[in-house]
């Protein structure tokens, strides 16, 4: 049941954070405090695969600077899912392009939990081509509003608002 997007070639424009003066180091700091966000890199002349800790952390497996176990981390995958997330890896490597999926990785007994990747083809300054990209785990949704009757929570909040207003002119 993986959820699969591609794409080729295109990718989006980076927004440009210098107008309201926040640092792409900034701006990643601020992703990755939200939740696990994992970056990645795959050298595709070795098959070496290197993870940052977060990923580490959403596989359940110990850290490690150096190229990542992928026996171990493939054994994660939802089997139904892994000979799919496969052939993105290929196909974006053999066509130099890019993907985007969803998948289901274990989190302890037979349960699962969703994860997303993002990754695109690149040449490294000394040549070398590679895979690279971002990793997170999906979260529950906590519950909101929606759980509250709605038309006490509105009227409370309408009294509470003309409560606070000062009184009109006469």
């Amino acid at each position: 049941m993986v959820v699969r997007f591609e794409f080729s070639g295109k990718v989006r424009t980076p927004q440009d954070l210098g107008h309201i003066r926040v640092s792409p180091e900034e701006a990643i700091r601020l992703v990755c405090s939200l939740q696990r966000f994992g970056f990645w890199r795959t050298e595709l002349d070795t098959g070496h695969v290197f993870w940052s800790r977060d990923i580490f952390e959403i596989y359940g497996m110990d850290f490690t600077a150096g190229p990542i176990n992928l026996s171990a981390a493939n054994a994660s995958v939802h089997p139904d899912d892994l000979p799919y997330m496969l052939e993105l890896f290929e196909r974006a490597a053999r066509e130099k392009s890019g993907f985007h999926y969803t998948l289901r990785l274990k989190d302890g007994g037979d349960r699962y939990k969703y994860v997303r990747a993002v990754g695109h083809f690149r040449i490294t300054p000394d040549g070398r081509e590679e895979l690279h990209g971002v990793f997170e785990q999906f979260h529950d949704q906590v519950p909101t509003i929606g759980m509250v009757d709605r038309s006490e929570h509105t009227a409370g909040v309408a009294t509470r608002v003309a409560a606070a207003r000062p009184p009109e002119p006469a």
